[in-house]
């Protein structure tokens, strides 16, 4: 199950790195005008989210405790990133929330697999006393 989540995840992010490209290109358009500032703030968004995604996708697929805590920071701000961008730049942002709940909702059920505190280390083998 986490194997297809993780997938579902990367092809998502890799998008969100595509959707940046073609913002660069000039190849996306807002259904308003916006400032300068707002599409900057939005193209580079979907750089940071891509890219710090598939960062955090290493960890998750190595059972890291920083890619379970990168993750869940990364769902938050893209929900509230998309959130925001639903409510003021155009209405097709808030498709984007949708991807990030499920993540987020996913790593969180899975929880003690990432925050099980570490084994106890072995100091050698036991020692029988007669």
């Amino acid at each position: 199950m986490i194997v297809l989540v993780l997938v579902f995840a990367a092809i998502y992010y890799i998008a969100r790195l595509g959707i940046f490209g073609m913002s660069l290109g000039g190849d996306i358009e807002f259904e308003e005008e916006q400032s300068e500032l707002v599409q900057n703030v939005v193209t580079f968004s979907f750089l940071a989210i891509g890219g710090f995604g598939l960062v955090t996708l290493a960890g998750l697929w190595l059972h890291k405790t920083w890619g379970f805590w990168g993750t869940v920071a990364l769902s938050v701000y893209t929900i509230l990133f998309d959130l925001w961008a639903l409510l003021f730049v155009q209405a097709s942002a808030g498709a984007g929330i949708i991807p990030a709940a499920v993540l987020l909702g996913f790593v969180l059920l899975l929880r003690k697999d990432y925050l099980a505190p570490p084994a106890a280390m072995s100091s050698g083998p036991s020692e029988k006393h007669a």
